[in-house]
C-alpha cells in the first residue's frame, strides 16, 4: 500500500472514559468495575478535563472534519459533561455518534441527544434472551434496559445501529438476533463483531477458525436477506471479502469491502483515542503513537510508528503476507498483536490457504473514490465536487460510485450541482445518520 493514499481518516473512535454501568467479560479497554474503584482509578489513568476534551475536538476538525466522530467508553453517557462535548462538537461541524450500551437511554436523554446533534447512537445486543445477554455484559437487566432504549430512540426518530459481539453463547441466535435489531428494535444497521483478543477480551476468545468461517458464510446469507432494507455488515473481519470471493467473485458487496471498507482500517481508514488522550490506530490495538497532551492528530497519523509501519501490507507476517487477498483484507492487525505481541503478523483466525484464488487481486477492483488516483469517464464541476466533499468520508465513496454509476448508464458525461439533485430526487442515498448541517 501506498502510504501517501492515506491522508486522513474516515472514523474517528473516541474512548471518553474507563467507567461503566456494565463489566462485560470481553471488554478491551478493561473500563468498568466496582463505583468505589471506579472513583478512585479514574484520577490515575488519566482521564481528559472538559477543556481538554474541547481541544481534541478542535483538532479533529482541523484534521478530519469529515470523518465519523465515535464518542464512546466505557460508557460516554456517565460523563456529567457529555452534552457539553456533544454541542461543542456539533459547533464544530463534525458528525457525532455516540457508542453506548443503551440501557440509560430514557425519552429525556434521547431529545437532549438529539438536540444537541448527534446523528445516531450504537447499541450492543449479544443475544435473544435477558439470561444470555446479561451473562455476557455481567449486569442483571442490561438485555431489558437496552431494547427498552432502542425502542425509545426509534420513537424520537434517532438512527442507530445494533452490535452483536459474536461467541459460543449466541452462535445458533445470529439469524434471530438480526430479525430481532430489525424488526423489534427499529434498527438502522447491524454490525456483527468478531472478538479481538485484546483488554478482559485476552481470556474470552471461544470461537474456531472453522466456526468463524460458518459465521461469515451465514451472515452472507443475512446480508442479502436485508439487502435494501438494513444495512448488514461484518466487523474486525476483513477476511469477509474471501467469502463472497467464493460464493460469487462478481457479487455486489464485494466492492464494498475490498479496498478499504472491508479491509482492516486500522490506521488506513480508522484511529483510536484513548480517555487520557493516547492515539492508536485501532481502539483494539493497545499500541500507540503518541499522546494529543504533546502532538497532534495531523503529527500522529502521518509520522508515528505504528501508523506508517501498519499501512505496509507488503510486510505482514505468514499467511497474511503471501495471501492473493492481502490488499483487499490484510487480516485483523489488532487480533495479530492480541495473540501474538506483533501487529504485523498473520490474523490467527483465518483459515485461508493462500493462492487459493491467485487471480482475485486482479479480478476485484476496488471501488473508486472521490479524489484517488483512479480516474472515469465522468467529469465533477468543482461546485459538485465540493457539494460531495459535505457527505461524511466513511459513506463518500459508496455515493461517489452510486453518482458516476448512474452517470454512465444515463449517458450523463459531467456531474453538476444540478444534477446531482436530480440524481439525488431518483436515487436512495444512505442515511444512517441523517443529514449534516449545510457549512455556513
Amino acid at each position: 500500500m501506498n502510504t501517501s493514499t492515506f491522508e486522513r481518516p474516515y472514523v474517528v473512535s473516541w474512548n471518553l472514559t474507563y467507567r461503566c454501568n456494565l463489566a462485560c467479560e470481553h471488554c478491551y479497554l478493561d473500563a468498568g468495575g466496582s463505583p468505589l474503584v471506579q472513583s478512585e482509578a479514574f484520577a490515575d489513568r488519566g482521564e481528559l478535563d472538559t477543556d481538554g476534551c474541547r481541544k481534541v475536538v478542535d483538532d479533529i476538525a482541523q484534521f478530519a472534519p469529515e470523518a465519523l466522530t465515535i464518542l464512546t467508553g466505557g460508557e460516554p453517557l456517565l460523563r456529567r459533561d457529555i452534552l457539553e462535548i456533544i454541542r461543542y462538537a456539533n459547533g464544530k461541524k463534525l458528525w457525532v455518534v455516540v457508542g453506548t450500551n443503551g440501557v440509560s437511554i430514557t425519552p429525556t436523554l434521547a431529545d437532549l441527544l438529539k438536540k444537541e446533534g448527534v446523528r445516531g447512537l450504537a447499541l450492543s445486543l449479544d443475544a435473544l434472551d435477558a439470561e444470555r445477554h446479561d451473562g455476557f455484559r455481567a449486569i442483571q437487566g442490561a438485555w431489558k434496559n437496552t431494547v427498552r432504549g432502542a425502542r425509545i430512540l426509534h420513537e424520537r426518530g434517532l438512527p442507530f445501529i445494533v452490535q452483536t459481539t459474536v461467541g459460543s453463547h449466541n452462535l445458533t441466535q445470529l439469524d434471530g438476533i438480526a430479525d430481532f435489531a430489525y424488526d423489534e428494535m427499529g434498527a438502522s444497521v447491524w454490525n456483527l463483531y468478531f472478538l479481538v483478543q485484546t483488554g478482559r477480551g485476552e481470556f474470552v476468545s471461544d470461537i474456531t477458525p472453522q466456526q468463524y468461517d460458518d459465521v461469515l458464510a451465514q451472515l452472507s446469507q443475512i446480508q442479502q436477506r436485508y439487502r435494501g432494507k438494513m444495512l448488514v455488515n461484518a466487523k474486525c473481519a476483513p477476511h469477509y471479502v474471501k467469502q463472497l470471493y467464493a460464493e460469487d467473485p462478481d457479487s455486489p458487496f464485494i466492492k464494498s469491502y475490498a479496498g478499504g471498507a472491508g479491509a482492516c482500517p486500522a490506521g488506513t481508514h480508522y484511529m483510536g483515542i484513548r480517555p487520557n488522550g493516547d492515539v492508536t490506530p485501532c481502539p483494539y490495538l493497545p499500541v500507540f503513537g503518541g499522546n494529543l497532551k504533546h502532538s497532534t492528530l495531523t503529527e500522529l497519523w502521518n509520522t508515528s510508528e505504528p501508523f506508517v509501519r501498519i499501512r505496509e501490507r507488503n510486510d505482514l507476517d505468514g499467511r497474511c503476507g503471501a495471501c492473493e487477498f492481502n490488499g483487499l483484507c490484510g487480516g485483523c492487525r489488532a487480533r495479530a498483536y492480541g495473540v501474538t505481541g506483533d501487529y504485523l503478523a498473520e490474523d490467527p483466525l483465518c483459515s485461508h490457504v493462500p493462492g487459493t484464488y491467485p487471480d482475485a487481486a486482479q479480478r476485484v477492483t476496488p471501488g473508486i473514490e472521490y479524489g484517488s488516483a483512479e480516474t472515469t469517464e465522468i467529469e465533477w464541476d468543482d461546485a459538485a465536487r465540493e457539494r460531495m466533499r459535505r457527505i461524511p468520508a466513511f459513506v463518500r465513496g459508496m455515493v461517489t460510485r452510486a453518482v458516476e454509476s448512474h452517470c454512465v448508464k444515463q449517458g450523463i458525461a459531467r456531474v453538476t450541482v444540478d444534477e446531482l439533485e436530480r440524481i439525488r430526487s431518483r436515487m436512495p442515498t444512505p442515511k444512517i445518520f441523517g443529514r449534516a448541517p449545510d457549512p455556513e
